[in-house]
């Protein structure tokens, strides 16, 4: 427990904390060059964190390029790697919310990133600095890439961020562990870990 008595380590959050679910899409949730097997598991997570806070969960997608060719500098050689993943080849449905997820969010709560780091997205950034929000709580995938490089931007712009450590996930596990084991307590003063249970507990929600 905290010294203010909860289990987050900076104390209760309260209703104008805010749930970023990043990326739980098809195409990492579908059999596809991205899978992520381990995503389906923290299904119920992600969900119980939606619900304990009906109406403060944001959903973003990463939108893939249409092909190689159309996208900018650098991520060029990225699709022509990963070039199975494109619109042009994979389809754009696969960039969907998992259906289980897209039920419960609204339209004008779902957000497109072109990039891993979701706050370079000017309309959600927007969002997020228009609501104010106490705190932001991350879930989804993954771990070590558009988790971490939103929650740093997060930290950046000096937001109180939580990471629900058993709510978020990757396709390599061994970088999952690391992220989580030392990666994010290196910001100790900055990004708080903790677990579903233990930040439904200390979220106060009216």
């Amino acid at each position: 427990m905290s010294a203010a008595g909860t289990p987050l380590r900076f104390g209760p959050l309260d209703g104008d904390a805010l749930h970023l679910c990043i990326d739980m899409q098809r195409i990492f949730l579908e059999p596809s060059p991205w899978y992520c097997p381990r995503g389906l598991d923290i299904l119920p997570a992600v969900r119980r964190l939606i619900d304990h806070a009906p109406g403060r969960s944001l959903f973003t997608r990463f939108i893939t390029a249409r092909s190689p060719e159309t996208a900018r500098g650098n991520w060029q050689r990225y699709y022509r790697h990963w070039h199975a993943v494109t619109q042009a080849e994979a389809g754009g449905e696969v960039l969907d919310l998992h259906g289980e997820l897209a039920a419960l969010a609204a339209p004008g709560d779902v957000y497109d990133k072109p990039t891993h780091d979701a706050l370079l997205s000017e309309a959600f950034r927007e969002r997020i600095v228009r609501d104010d929000p106490s705190a932001l709580v991350f879930s989804g995938i993954e771990t070590e890439v558009c988790v971490l490089a939103t929650a740093l931007t997060a930290v950046d712009l000096g937001y109180r961020t939580v990471i629900a450590s058993d709510a978020v996930v990757s396709s390599v596990p061994a970088a999952h562990d690391a992220c989580l084991a030392q990666i994010y307590p290196r910001f100790d003063q900055q990004i708080e870990l903790a677990t579903v249970d233990e930040i439904c507990t200390a979220w106060e929600v009216a």
